[in-house]
This record gives C-alpha cells, structure tokens and sequence, in this order.
C-alpha cells in the first residue's frame, strides 16, 4: 500500500543508518558545550542525539509527528535532554536565536518549490544568533540516475527488521528537468509479501552554481 515514509520512523532508519562520519561532522561543526543548536528536519534524532552529546543545547524540529515521538523515546532512553518541536522548516518562528543551524542528510531536497526552499533558508537566517551558522549539506544531482527508465526498479539495499525480519528496498525515480523534482517511489518486500509497503518522495535537485542564488536570495 502507498504509505507515508515519515510514519515509518522504523523503516526510514532501517534506509538511513548512521553514518559515523557525517555524524562527527556534524557534531564537531555545530556542537560543543552551551551552544545553542537547532536541528531541522531532525527525524528520530540520528544527528540530534550526538550533537546534544557534546554538550551543546539542543532543539529538534521537524513536520512529521511520528518521527518525532521516535526521536524523544531515543533521547529519554540515553538520558540526553532535548527540546523536539513540531515545525515546517519551510516556515518557522521560535522565541530563541541558535549559535548553529543545522539541515542535515539532503533535507533541504524535501523543499521541491523554489520559493519554499528560500523560505527555508530565510527562515534559518532569521533565527541564527549573530556570527552563528547554518550548516547543511545537499547531493550533486547524478545525471546517471536521473537519465533512468521511469518504470526501472533499482535496488536499494537488503535490511533485517528487528519484528519483521528480512525485507529489501527498491526505487524507482521519474525526473522532471522543467521542475528539477524527482518523483521517486520505494518498494519495501518481504518474504512472501513483495511490495508490502510503497513510499512516495519528492526530492528537488539542486545543482551547485544554483545554490549560491538561493543563498543570496535568502
């Protein structure tokens, strides 16, 4: 069935483990003892967790409320304290500036509409304490993939499920150059249970001599 990927917290973090490097970036760039620092976009807490980690003071925020009663469970199971609010990154007002910023793991790409993505950006600019930063990062769009079949399945990745077991994850992604948005489609399968669940995503692609006019813009 076509489902929301974002009221699966359990199997968006099988599609997306930690990566220990983005992990130590991210917690060396906008960490540290009494910084404030909001995440957004934050999900079930996967860069949350470490940056409070350092010491730093933490919000998380993000659209989806499932994602973010996983991130509170992940936080009060290691004793961390952390503020999660329910917000659109798109646009947001908090009563707090943040020493750092952070959009983590192509979040940004969910923004598929030029003004939403400004708006974004804006946004973290209003809300960014003098001298603090924004911190993000974006993929380079592959013209490889974006050149495929839009019925075409590729394979993600073969994951176990810690109460379902095995399952593997294929994508399908249907590209718009007018729009720059992907239309990609996951395929979760089972043993016996082919396509069991079925996620839409709409990702932007944003091309690096277009992200410093976005900035600017903002």
């Amino acid at each position: 069935m076509t489902d929301i990927l974002y009221d699966r917290p359990d199997l968006y973090d099988l599609a997306a483990p930690d990566d220990a490097q983005m992990i130590a970036f991210y917690a060396k760039a906008a960490g540290g003892p009494g910084r404030a620092v909001l995440e957004l976009a934050c999900g079930s807490g996967r860069f949350t967790l470490p940056i409070a980690h350092t010491g730093a003071r933490v919000t998380g925020g993000d659209l989806s409320e499932p994602m973010l009663a996983a991130a509170r469970e992940r936080a009060e199971a290691t004793g961390l304290s952390i503020d999660f609010v329910h917000l659109d990154m798109a646009n947001f007002t908090l009563d707090q500036r943040f020493d750092s910023i952070v959009i983590a793991s192509n979040s940004l790409l969910h923004l598929t509409d030029t003004d939403l993505i400004v708006n974004a950006l804006a946004s973290a600019r209003r809300h960014v304490a003098p001298h603090g930063q924004l911190v993000f990062d974006i993929f380079v769009p592959s013209a490889a993939l974006l050149s495929l079949p839009p019925d075409q399945r590729s394979p993600l990745g073969a994951f176990t499920h810690p109460e379902l077991g095995p399952m593997t994850l294929e994508e399908t992604v249907k590209y718009d150059p007018i729009s720059q948005v992907s239309e990609v489609m996951w395929y979760w399968s089972r043993p016996g249970m082919p396509d069991f669940a079925v996620h839409p995503l709409r990702m932007r692609q944003i091309y690096p001599q277009e992200l410093p006019l976005l900035l600017a813009r903002a």
